[in-house]
């Protein structure tokens, strides 16, 4: 009999421990928009405010590492859910914050590890859905392997202080909605895309679609180097596994009168998201009003052409296409040169295959080969 006192004796003690944990865990502070927060022995999270948007649910969160977890992930699957809803809302959008020329808000991929320094208080977002105006009290849970979980997340009137004016904007194929898109090829296995500059100047944002052949998720890219003189601009992709193109990059200029041909994605909008592809030949080495930085070809090219690669019969890239300028039966691309120099002045790696496989194959297989190393560039100004 005493036996069974003393066991629900401890057993009680150690759920007024539990309640006392999670008490203490979701303790109120005076001034965050949200009290509640998680810890472990590895790390220390905390919720530092919640905005409800007409649109969409911002979220911000506080993330430091103690001991041995040295990077944080999030996973696509993560959910919030509101005491006045019974659905549960996905995540849409995640990313840290900071202050930096590319902008304070800059997005993260999904189940993607990014490396954070110990001690070190890391701001980061997330983006979820609407949920109703009259929500007071919120959970987030992502899968366990993460221990991303919060309950009990109490919203009040407070002021979030960690929060700039200007929300990130969700940027997803849901909300981004462009206002201008060309095309962009791989230049390196690290994610780095050459486009022209004319396509991305004063963009807010730029998504790109089409890498390895997905055309229903957009990558975000950010823009790393441009030659506004010669129209061109290097871009970079972050968290995606990138393979390595199959195309060589010409070391010599192209005479008039050889064969080349255009792979890319002119107005999308109204010609859809297939891959397009023009021919002709080389017709003069300079461009328009005489510029001996382009050649003139006579590919027939459209507005959204802009940035893909002009190749020659070899399949080996000559050029990057411009459809700056639009007459009848004329078309320009600005000379690959220009483009290694930009590159090389950059610090960026240019690779290149060991051996040129498209060489020698039909013009149809050579396409197939080159397709997923050619993008759609989506922009938001």
């Amino acid at each position: 009999m005493e036996k069974n006192i003393f066991v629900k004796t401890l057993i009680a003690g150690f759920l007024f421990l539990l309640l006392f944990a999670n008490v203490y865990s979701q303790k109120t502070t005076p001034n965050p928009r949200v009290d509640s927060g998680f810890s472990s022995r590895t790390m220390e999270m905390k919720i530092t405010s919640v905005i409800m948007d007409p649109e969409y649910t911002f979220v911000t969160f506080q993330y430091i590492t103690t001991l041995f977890k040295t990077s944080i992930e999030l996973d696509a699957e993560t959910i919030l859910q509101s005491d006045k809803s019974y659905l549960k809302f996905k995540i849409l959008e995640w990313g840290v914050i900071t202050e930096d020329n590319n902008g304070p808000f800059n997005t993260l991929h999904f189940d993607e590890q990014y490396q954070v320094k110990r001690r070190v208080a890391y701001k980061f977002y997330m983006i979820f859905p609407a949920i109703p105006q009259t929500s007071t009290l919120l959970s987030i849970e992502e899968s366990i392997k993460n221990n991303f979980y919060w309950r009990g997340i109490h919203i009040d009137d407070g002021t979030p202080g960690d929060l700039p004016n200007d929300k990130p904007d969700y940027q997803q194929k849901r909300g981004f909605i462009p206002s201008g898109s060309g095309s962009g090829f791989s230049i390196n296995n690290s994610g780095y895309v050459a486009t022209c500059y004319h396509i991305v100047a004063g963009a807010k944002a730029i998504r790109i679609k089409g890498f390895n052949g997905n055309f229903e998720n957009a990558l975000a890219a950010k823009v790393i180097a441009t030659d506004v003189k010669n129209d061109l601009a290097i871009l970079k992709i972050n968290g995606a596994h990138f393979s390595q193109a199959p195309y060589f990059f010409a070391t010599q200029l192209s005479d008039v009168g050889e064969n080349i041909f255009v792979l890319g994605y002119p107005q999308t909008q109204h010609l859809g998201e297939e891959l397009k592809l023009t021919t002709g030949v080389i017709s003069s080495r300079s461009g328009y009003k005489g510029d001996i930085s382009t050649y003139q070809i006579s590919a027939q090219v459209l507005p959204g052409n802009s940035g893909c690669p002009l190749f020659d019969d070899d399949g080996e890239v000559i050029g990057v296409v411009s459809a700056k300028y639009i007459e009848p039966n004329v078309s320009y691309a600005v000379k690959l040169t220009y483009l290694k120099t930009l590159i090389e002045n950059s610090k960026i790696r240019l690779s290149q295959p060991i051996n040129n496989t498209i060489i020698g194959k039909s013009l149809a297989d050579k396409v197939k080969l080159i397709r997923n190393f050619i993008y759609i560039i989506d922009v938001k100004k």
